[in-house]
């Protein structure tokens, strides 16, 4: 994958020409974690546009400002303006004549607006009585996520209900991430999407001259590897003291998915515990689950939910390398580290990121209306000790699928499909449910449930191939 490849963030783009093609002036804002493609989206937008793209850094304001002034200066053909207030620049900047629509854009805005809080407040005068006038699209973005939630996007913010077009930028699904490596098999580009997610920057070492578990290894596990830091390097730009936040990360990647372990493995104290996995949550670190079908007392019981990490890089790194405390500078080092330690306990590791691969997959199924069904409702559902990967339902609960996800070393058969249609029988839906079941498994099915889903229309197999379709 080279730097100026792009893949995918086809609705990101439509929502962005949108904005360009209307009729008055637009301001989207755009946020979303670092190396998710930001700033990549927004130059492919920008390709065959006048376009101003200004990436802020973390300077104090006199500097940014001068830099700013520099930049508007160049695009206006005046390498020498200078301004005094952003306002005046910006204005300046609004005004520049163009041959077609201008789009406007500042990146990682929340360096400005960290050392002049003011500029909130100064914008949204100058976007109401002059921008708003203009012919052009403001961009404003940000990888801060919980500053521009918060502090831009809120309620009670000066630029509250000025941008008609607000996206938050998510990592890529397993389909778009495999585009990134061709040369790789289904079963190979779903290791490397364990491991990495869909974040596209993770993706650009990758070697398609060496096998995935080659790529893996070095990347992450060598001392020297474009990937080994790069868990703490988020929490040390996010906290100053991360120690409890590695706590908590690290019981969450080893399997504590509730309050209570989460306490106890991470030694937190409960009490405090809300406000650290709040901070997560707003970070995007971990996202917190409830079953399918829960309503308003479930949802509001802040101890019903269980948490996960949201990113399987992170995890990864919490799980594998946290505490391995041994110095890896060679390929071959990493690659025998990888197949004594991260190997056996690979598959295990890897079945959370099935599950969402396999979900992903009924996604598609549902937009392109090629499930049996309207589906309203689709998730994880769990009570007590049962469980079940997948459910879904239309709004009446009359026709429903249900879905097990089989990240094994083996060939799946009958017996699990009996288990998950008798685990149906616990689901809250209407007594005559017509169920369609789904079967997911990574090296394929036995010979009679084979026959079976020949034979019956309610059970569906899909193999790993087939979840790249």
């Amino acid at each position: 994958m080279g730097d100026t490849d792009f893949y995918g963030r086809v609705g990101e783009l439509e929502s962005l020409q949108d904005a360009y093609e209307s009729r008055t002036a637009e301001m989207a804002i755009i946020y979303g974690r670092r190396r998710i493609g930001k700033t990549a989206l927004i130059q492919k937008f920008c390709e065959g546009k006048p376009a101003f793209i200004y990436t802020a850094k973390a300077w104090k304001d006199p500097y940014q400002l001068d830099r700013f002034s520099q930049a508007v200066g160049a695009f206006c053909g005046n390498p020498q303006m200078r301004f005094t207030e952003w306002t005046s620049a910006l204005r300046a900047l609004a005004a520049h004549p163009s041959p077609s629509r201008k789009v406007i854009v500042i990146d990682e805005f929340q360096h400005i607006a960290a050392e002049r809080p003011s500029i909130l407040s100064e914008l949204q005068v100058l976007w109401d009585e002059e921008l708003s006038w203009e012919n052009i699209l403001l961009v404003l973005c940000g990888s801060a996520v919980p500053f521009i939630a918060k502090e831009v996007l809120g309620e009670k913010n000066p630029l509250f209900g000025r941008a008609r077009t607000i996206m938050k930028v998510r990592p890529l699904p397993f389909q778009t991430v495999a585009d990134f490596v061709p040369a790789y098999c289904a079963n190979d580009v779903f290791r490397g999407y364990a491991v990495l997610g869909g974040i596209p920057y993770f993706w650009q070492g990758m070697d398609p001259a060496r096998s995935m578990t080659e790529n893996l290894s070095a990347n992450i596990l060598r001392s020297n590897g474009f990937l080994y830091d790069e868990a703490q390097s988020v929490l040390r730009q996010e906290f100053r003291e991360p120690a409890t936040y590695n706590a908590i990360l690290q019981s969450i990647a080893f399997g504590s998915t509730s309050r209570n372990e989460i306490a106890q493995k991470s030694l937190v104290d409960p009490r405090t515990l809300s406000k650290y996995l709040s901070v997560l949550e707003d970070l995007d670190l971990i996202v917190k689950e409830f079953p399918v079908f829960s309503g308003p007392v479930e949802l509001g019981n802040a101890s019903r939910g269980l948490y996960r990490i949201a990113d399987p890089y992170v995890k990864f790194w919490f799980r594998f390398i946290a505490n391995n405390p041994t110095l890896i500078m060679t390929r071959q080092q990493a690659l025998s580290v990888w197949n004594e330690t991260v190997e056996p306990g690979f598959a295990e590791f890897a079945a959370e990121s099935f599950e969402q691969v396999c979900r992903q997959y009924l996604t598609r199924l549902r937009f392109a209306g090629k499930l049996p069904f309207p589906v309203a409702s689709l998730g994880r559902w769990w009570k007590n000790s049962t469980e079940i990967d997948l459910v879904g339902a239309d709004h009446e609960r009359q026709h429903c699928l249900a879905a097990e996800c089989k990240y094994r070393n083996h060939k799946v058969g009958i017996k699990v499909l009996r288990s998950l249609q008798a685990k149906c029988d616990q689901l809250p839906v209407a007594g005559e449910a017509v169920f369609h079941y789904w079967i997911f498994s990574r090296m394929g099915f036995e010979d009679g449930l084979l026959d079976m889903a020949a034979r019956d229309p309610y059970v569906h197999l899909v193999g790993m191939d087939q979840l790249l379709d």
